[in-house]
């Protein structure tokens, strides 16, 4: 699994790099990797998000510990260890605030009705969070990367499905904010980070999002990517 991770990380930073900062020199590409030195190699690294996979674990393990049974529609100011649903939420934004802290991040909390599982309806609207930065050269282009945060009823952590891609992504909104801070740079385009709720009870959070949040206009979409990191 940690090598599962890291690959996914890293396919996803490279794509974002190339997508939102466009600091990749145009020669890069003409040069052949045998003539890099490892110096060279470690430098360009360096010009590179780096996620940190350890951090991804910690924040992994710690939310799909503190925050349990998160079933969307129910979680009526309830313990966390009966229903961590809402806990779950306001924790993820907020550290994704603190990943992303001087670049505008600004939080949004989308309600939308629910049924609930059949024979128990909903008593409370589901909602999904979105954590936006704003693109200084094409605002209007947008990047969105999501996953789901509720589990199923028979779950207690809902730790691969899908705590593991609410991990990933703040594991990624920190590399791309260390990335930027230590290169004075600002994202190109703008950057949506979505954890989708009532996944589980229909794909209801991202049916949501694109036929009512963003009302069906994909036209400025450039990427959606939506995150589970499975084990082998």
């Amino acid at each position: 699994m940690p090598h599962r991770v890291t690959s996914v990380c890293c396919l996803l930073l490279l794509m974002m790099s190339l997508l939102l900062t466009g600091i990749i020199p145009a020669h890069a590409h003409s040069i052949h990797p045998s003539a890099v030195s490892r110096p060279q190699q470690r430098q360009a690294l360096a010009d590179f998000p780096t996620v940190d996979p350890n951090y991804i674990y910690d924040q992994l393990f710690y939310v799909a510990t503190s925050f349990q049974h998160r079933e969307a529609g129910y979680d009526n100011n309830l313990p966390v260890n009966i229903n961590g649903h809402d806990e779950f939420a306001t924790y993820w934004s907020q550290e994704m605030m603190r990943n992303l802290a001087g670049f505008g991040p600004q939080v949004v909390i989308d309600t939308f009705p629910v049924k609930g599982w059949v024979g128990r309806p909903a008593i409370v609207p589901a909602f999904n969070v979105e954590v936006s930065v704003p693109g200084v050269t094409h605002p209007e282009q947008v990047v969105v990367i999501g996953c789901h945060y509720d589990g199923e009823a028979i779950s207690t952590q809902s730790a691969n499905d899908d705590a593991s891609g609410c991990a990933i992504e703040l594991g990624v909104a920190k590399a791309m904010g260390a990335f930027w801070r230590s290169h004075h740079a600002y994202p190109a385009k703008t950057l949506r980070f979505v954890i989708f709720d009532a996944e589980e009870q229909g794909l209801y959070g991202s049916f949501h999002y694109l036929n009512s949040t963003i009302n069906g206009d994909t036209n400025n979409i450039v990427v959606l990517h939506r995150f589970v990191a499975a084990t082998e």
